[in-house]
């Protein structure tokens, strides 16, 4: 029998403020983007998982950066920056054969919960950035698949609070996150594909 859990970092206002002035560049300035990402203190993934607050953790994400908070940074040069912030995940023997999430550093996991958990931590998230940036521009949403993606189209970027499945699962959990990428960059992948893209950016 499966044991459910929803794990969470938590996003406060500091980081909105971060993540909006990264949303300012443009994102396919890799220089650009590494300055600002120093100047907030985010060190590189690779330093970080090495540091003595992660020796009992038993697995962590590939990443770019990890932020003071605890989150894990894809920052990687495409015109993207993703950051995950709440995970919806089973624990069985399967995938996971213990709770992944809750020995991470910043991060905390509920057993026992799931998705009305889960979409309170995504509510609370999308609400932070609803009062900074105002209505969002696109608010897309696929029931069959629990999945939505709230975006604010900024002069450079799109902003995109999303919830949907995690591609490293197999589509079998699912996360939250903060998505920002690029209005101009060709490559800068979006969650839907090429039409999503042609949606949110024009």
């Amino acid at each position: 029998m499966a044991d459910e859990y929803v794990a969470v970092c938590p996003v406060g206002e500091e980081l909105v403020s971060r993540l909006l002035g990264l949303a300012e560049l443009d994102l396919a300035d890799t220089e650009a983007v590494e300055a600002r990402i120093r100047e907030a203190g985010w060190p590189d993934w690779s330093q970080a998982v090495q540091g003595p607050a992660y020796e009992d953790t038993p697995d962590v994400p590939d990443a770019t950066h990890v932020t003071p908070e605890g989150h894990f940074v894809t920052a990687d040069g495409d015109g993207t920056l993703h950051l995950p912030f709440a995970y919806l995940y089973s624990v069985d023997g399967g995938i996971l054969d213990e709770d992944c999430w809750g020995p991470v550093p910043g991060w905390t996991s509920q057993e026992g919960a799931w998705r009305p958990e889960f979409d309170a931590h995504y509510d609370t998230v999308l609400q932070r950035f609803t009062d900074r940036l105002g209505l969002p521009d696109h608010d897309i949403r696929q029931p069959k698949y629990h999945s939505r993606y709230v975006s604010w189209r900024l002069e450079h970027s799109v902003v995109i609070v999303g919830q949907g499945p995690e591609p490293m699962s197999y589509h079998q959990f699912e996360d939250a996150h903060i998505l920002l990428v690029s209005r101009t960059a060709k490559d800068a992948p979006f969650p839907e594909g090429e039409a999503m893209r042609a949606l949110v950016t024009s």
